[in-house]
This record gives C-alpha cells, structure tokens and sequence, in this order.
C-alpha cells in the first residue's frame, strides 16, 4: 500500500515537471515568436507579481512562494526541498542589487486552451546573475518558479 502511494506522488510530480516544462518552452519559445500577453493579463500585475515572488525568493521564505501557486504548484516541492534547490543560488551570488532585463510574454495550452502569463527576468547581485522564469494561470496564481 505504501508503495502504490509513492508510486502516485512521482506519477503526479512527473506530470506536473512535464507541464512546468511545457510552460517553460512555451514562455521561452514565445519570446522568439513574439506572442504577446492574452488581454486576460494585465503587463504590469504580471511584473508585480513576478517582483513579489522574487522578492520572496531573495528573502528566502520559500513558503510564501508557494503560496502564492496553484495546489498542483504546491504539491510540486516542499519547502525543505525549495531551500534546497534555491539557498545554493542565493549563498553564492550574495546580496539582491536589481532586476536588470524582464521579457513579458503570454502562451496558450492548445489541448486545454487555458492561457498562461510570464516574465522572464535576470536579477543582478553582488556576485552573479540569476535567471527567473515564472508563469501564472488565468487567475495569477504561480503556476511557475524555475531559476537558472
């Protein structure tokens, strides 16, 4: 029993890495193609609220982050893994100096229609570069944080 329970918590995570995936090549991909933001967004809610999730990010309270997600968002990684994955990024490029470069863009789901905003946004600081790609569903909960 306890095995066809794992078994569905990496089924359900697989599916989830392969949407934020698909997502991912979406919002990178349209920014070659030029698809603008769907007229559900509004460009500057969709900067704010990527902002506010950095900001989270650079204060580290991973549990506000996933706060602001979808339940399949939340689902995707606890908090200790969160601290995992984002302190290393934080301890080596130091301290928060400004978002020097942000892209907005939109996509589309073609097999569900739903439509999805994003930012991509490089934050400078004090020893580095860090790479933000977030998106948000219809109802600009995070459906998105990668980090590179």
């Amino acid at each position: 029993m306890k095995k066809k329970c794992k078994m569905r918590r990496v089924t359900k995570i697989l599916s989830i890495l392969a949407a934020a995936m698909f997502l991912t090549a979406a919002l990178t991909g349209c920014q070659s193609a030029g698809t603008e933001l769907s007229d559900k967004f509004d460009e500057e809610t969709v900067k704010s609220e990527a902002m506010k999730a950095i900001e989270l990010f650079n204060d580290r309270d991973y549990e506000g982050i996933c706060d602001m997600g979808t339940q399949e968002f939340k689902d995707l990684l606890t908090y200790e893994e969160y601290k995992e994955q984002c302190d290393p990024f934080l301890d080596k490029c130091g301290e928060f100096k400004e978002i020097s470069k942000t892209v907005v863009m939109g996509s589309k789901d073609k097999k569900t229609g739903a439509e999805y905003g994003g930012a991509v946004m490089v934050g400078t600081y004090e020893d580095g570069k860090i790479q933000f790609t977030i998106g948000f569903d219809e109802d600009m909960k995070l459906v998105q944080f990668l980090i590179k």
